[in-house]
């Protein structure tokens, strides 16, 4: 079946848009892991009130989210219905973009639609709210798509705006962007030789303006450089290695080692991996057919190849829950298009199949990450038990409040000591305070800039230098008392989700040159205060 009526494809990217916006709207509502949901909440408002990510506060990646997410507060308010049309939006723009690079190869408008709302339920509402994996998929994939056109198209717009997509992928996380762009870098340079000359130029003008805005930025933020590579490139590269390497101190639920099975490796990625099957399979035809052995087709099938291989790597060496099977309706469309373009074969009883395949797929995984919200750790948890989170603050919109672990049977006893919480933040009159939680709200909430340290505060040498192996160690120590000191700190507040959470925050080294006492103030809340040394 075949839409032809006219005007239909405008009706249907109208409803694509509607539909990849509120269905992440609806799930990213639903339940919440502190650590997770609340990574650009706090962050993107501070940029609002003149605080910039790296210079101001730690990070090892996110910090083009930060700043689209302040875009969304200047626009909307500082409330979290703005935080979750940020992800909404990016997930319409995406399944738009898909969807209109499927209607320049596959002409069965009908099985467009399909496998684009397929990726629209797959692809952000797995988190729902703004996330670094999420952001750096995305536009990883954008960059796939605009790719693919630039070589069969042969237009000049898509090599041009092909690098500034890269570089937003490796500034919304370093992996798999990383990786995804050394490949496209690598095709691009085999597309150069041994098809097409004509159009590195445009790529590299491309390129040009791209790191023009880039140094535009560190002009009008005045964001170190050398923080930049510190947080950006060489911390990650410390910590990453270890994982890939399955060094002792890696965080073992992203040991690659450890996740390298049959289990980890096939099973768990089986429906991407029939895919990848087809494809050796093809290119094997292909290979096989031709005399010249590159041309567009061979390239962009091995193009694939090497791009979903680093999607799983890159999957493996996460500590998160699995974000990637907005791959397979993807994957699906890139093998009709090999099918149909490459050996002429288009046929009804296939597109069927593929149909019924897709909508299977989508129904199972949309009920185990996202009704689930596995993603969040949630898929055990009676859902029916979440609270209105206006209960804590009317800014928090229309979330239904429930977190996994400590609070998720009682998540009113949560709200109520947050808000305990919140009162002894509010009531110090203290001019500067900082405040240490993966409750990250809290600048947000009280309209105020409490010198957070970090984006986040995992342990092990994961998210900051908290190792004594770390060469950035004493760096991060001397930051860190930077803060105190230039900011004339005395209180310390520490907000945790559960119990004894920050055990592993080594106060004494931070704090070794300065007296301090630790204070219990309710379960969840204790203070540091700083005192002069008699």
């Amino acid at each position: 079946m075949n839409f032809k009526l006219p005007y239909t494809s405008f009706i249907l990217y109208f409803l694509l848009s509607i539909f990849a916006f509120f269905i992440n709207f609806y799930y990213s509502n639903i339940g919440l892991y502190p650590i997770d949901t609340f990574s650009f909440f706090d962050t993107g408002y501070l940029i609002t009130k003149g605080y910039h990510p790296i210079k101001d506060y730690w990070v090892i990646s996110g910090i083009l989210i930060d700043y689209i997410q302040s875009l969304f507060f200047y626009i909307f308010g500082a409330n979290w219905n703005a935080y979750v049309f940020h992800s909404s939006t990016i997930n319409a723009c995406i399944t738009i973009l898909f969807f209109f690079f499927l209607n320049n190869f596959i002409k069965n408008l009908l099985l467009n639609f399909i496998l684009s709302i397929s990726f629209s339920i797959l692809c952000y509402p797995v988190a729902g709210t703004p996330f670094s994996y999420q952001h750096a998929l995305i536009f990883s994939l954008a960059s796939i798509l605009i790719f693919t056109l630039a070589v069969n198209k042969s237009r000049k717009i898509y090599w041009k705006i092909l690098p500034t997509l890269m570089v937003a992928s490796f500034l919304c996380m370093q992996l798999p962007s990383g990786l995804i762009n050394l490949i496209i870098l690598f095709f691009i340079f085999v597309h150069y030789v041994f098809i097409d000359k004509k159009f590195l130029k445009y790529f590299l003008e491309g390129s040009i303006y791209t790191f023009i805005l880039l140094g535009f930025y560190f002009i009008l933020t005045q964001v170190p450089i050398r923080d930049f590579l510190i947080q950006i490139i060489f911390f990650p590269l410390e910590f990453g290695s270890s994982r890939i390497l399955g060094k002792e101190e890696a965080y073992q639920a992203a040991n690659l080692v450890k996740k390298f099975t049959s289990r980890g490796v096939v099973g768990h990625f089986k429906f991407i991996n029939v895919f990848i099957l087809m494809n050796f399979i093809c290119l094997f035809i292909l290979i096989s057919k031709k005399k010249k052995f590159f041309n567009k087709k061979i390239l962009i099938n091995l193009f694939i190849l090497f791009c979903t291989i680093a999607f799983i790597f890159h999957q493996l060496i996460t500590a998160n829950q699995t974000f990637i099977f907005s791959l397979i309706p993807i994957l699906c469309a890139y093998f009709i298009i090999q099918l149909k373009d490459f050996f002429n074969i288009e046929n009804k009883k296939i597109n069927i199949f593929f149909i019924i395949y897709i909508l299977f797929v989508t129904a199972k995984y949309n009920d185990v990450y996202n009704s689930k919200r596995k993603f969040m750790d949630l898929q055990n948890i009676n859902l029916n038990n979440a609270v209105s989170a206006k209960k804590l603050s009317n800014k928090f919109n229309e979330l239904k409040w429930i977190t996994p672990i400590h609070y998720s049977s009682n998540p009113n006893k949560e709200i109520s000591l947050l808000k305990k919480t919140i009162d002894t933040i509010k009531n110090n009159e203290e001019k500067e305070l900082m405040v240490i939680t993966h409750y990250q709200f809290f600048s947000l909430i009280l309209e105020k800039k409490l010198n957070i340290p970090n984006r986040w505060y995992f342990p092990n040498n994961n998210t900051y230098p908290s190792t004594n192996e770390s060469k950035f160690r004493d760096h991060y120590f001397k930051r860190f008392n930077n803060i105190l000191n230039k900011k004339k700190i005395k209180t310390i507040y520490v907000v945790e989700s559960r119990k004894r959470e920050f055990k592993k925050i080594n106060f004494e080294y931070l704090l070794q040159k300065k007296c301090y006492k630790k204070n219990r103030l309710n379960e969840m809340l204790y203070e540091i205060r700083i005192m002069n040394c008699s």
